[in-house]
């Protein structure tokens, strides 16, 4: 009796969960036909990348991606507006989101088309690259159908022509030398440019004379004589070819201060010191290398360098080093030879044990078959030579690297006073 009072109480209850779910399950349906019938939703927002400013003349590159994966977005036009444009753009968009018709398939396209420049559609890296040829702030908008724009600002600004002007830092009476002229920010060789060296007395004097110029308003950029003012105060030296370069030799030594003039363009300047720099070599190899292989030694030359072809390479032990170095100080200190003549080969030969000479990379390879702390030298007629210690290390429970004095890796510095004592 009771079971049966049971089931009819749950059949009750099922009659009324049907009763109540039925009406909501009807609302449901006529919701998502509501849905069904609205169209097309918004897909996304787009979102451009691009330069905060650049110049005129200089090709940029854009990217658009989706703001929700920030995956690159192909196939999207990308216009240029003016402040204006995007003023009235941006009203015009509130304007239809105030009435209630901003929907997914609101032809953004024909709305920005109508302001501003196209300048292309972005390819399959969502990129899009264009040059600007007018400067003005731009406000850039990516567009396609069934996406909300995207917008980001850049500043066009007109590119200042200036020149830039690259020589060694540092030549030797009578050496030629290359000067380099560009234009500032392209790095484009300018040609016919006038190069012009000044000694330091000048240098100031001829700064604020070249400031009061350019900041006088009353003559444009292009009338500008800044030759003129240089010219006062400099000596000439000669006008760049077709790839912006001019070859010249400084007879006398001193400080100068290269000074690059073009009719329309700002001046370049360079500092340059000519003196008698002294040939030296330098020597690399690793401090620590193993007994019985071979190591790479690098011999090149200290001031540009460049390697050096044919250097001699000796090995000397700890207690014949101070002997050696004495005398190399003698023979740098006799003013009766000359720096070229000076045979520091034949001295290092006396107390070193040759290894070899060096190919055309400046580089020999060898392999020292008893561990202990060394001194390499490397040395070739005309150059003073390059030093370097080596710890050639024998059992693998040898852990303790004996002292030696170490100059900075194939670097034994040589001073200005040094420098004064060379022919």
């Amino acid at each position: 009796m009771k079971m049966k009072k049971w089931q009819t109480l749950v059949v009750t209850v099922m009659a009324l969960l049907l009763a109540v779910l039925s009406p909501m399950t009807a609302l449901a349906q006529s919701d998502d036909a509501e849905v069904e019938s609205s169209g097309p939703k918004i897909k996304g927002s787009l979102a451009i990348v691009a330069p905060r400013m650049s110049f005129a003349g200089q090709e940029i590159s854009m990217t658009v991606f989706l703001r929700a994966d920030q995956e690159p977005f192909p196939g999207a036009g990308i216009w240029a507006l003016t402040q204006d444009e995007a003023d009235a753009l941006r009203a015009e968009i509130e304007a239809l989101r105030e009435e209630g018709s901003l929907a997914a398939e609101t032809d953004y396209e024909a709305m920005v088309d109508a302001r501003g420049i196209f300048l292309g559609r972005t390819d399959g890296d969502g990129k899009l690259f264009h040059t600007f040829t007018e400067s003005n702030v731009y406000f850039l908008v990516a567009v396609k159908k069934w996406y909300f724009p995207g917008f980001t600002r850049i500043n066009v600004r007109d590119m200042s022509r200036a020149l830039g002007i690259e020589a060694p830092r540092r030549a030797k009476p009578g050496e030629e030398i290359t000067i380099t002229t560009f234009q500032r920010i392209t790095n484009d060789p300018v040609e016919d440019a006038g190069i012009w060296a000044l000694t330091r007395d000048n240098v100031e004097t001829l700064r604020a004379e070249l400031q009061a110029l350019r900041e006088d308003t009353s003559i444009t950029a292009e009338e500008k004589d800044y030759e003129a003012v240089v010219r006062v105060y400099g000596f000439f030296l000669g006008r760049t070819d077709e790839d912006g370069e001019l070859n010249y030799a400084f007879e006398e030594a001193g400080g100068y201060l290269l000074v690059a003039v073009k009719r329309g363009y700002h001046p370049g300047f360079a500092p340059i010191g000519v003196r008698n720099i002294p040939n030296a070599l330098a020597l690399q190899v690793p401090w620590v290398v193993p007994q019985g292989e071979d190591v790479t030694m690098t011999v090149f030359d200290r001031i540009n360098h460049n390697p050096m072809e044919d250097a001699g390479v000796w090995v000397l032990t700890r207690d014949r080093m101070e002997v050696l170095r004495e005398e190399l100080q003698a023979l740098k200190e006799d003013v009766s030879v000359t720096a070229d003549e000076r045979d520091y080969e034949a001295l290092v030969g006396i107390h070193g044990d040759f290894i070899g000479r060096t190919d055309e990379n400046g580089e020999l390879n060898h392999a020292f078959n008893e561990a202990g702390a060394y001194l390499l030298v490397a040395a070739k007629k005309g150059y003073i030579p390059g030093f370097a210690p080596v710890f050639v290390r024998g059992t693998p429970d040898q852990s303790i690297v004996p002292e030696v004095n170490r100059a900075p890796q194939g670097e034994e510095q040589v001073t200005e006073e040094e420098e004064g004592t060379e022919d």
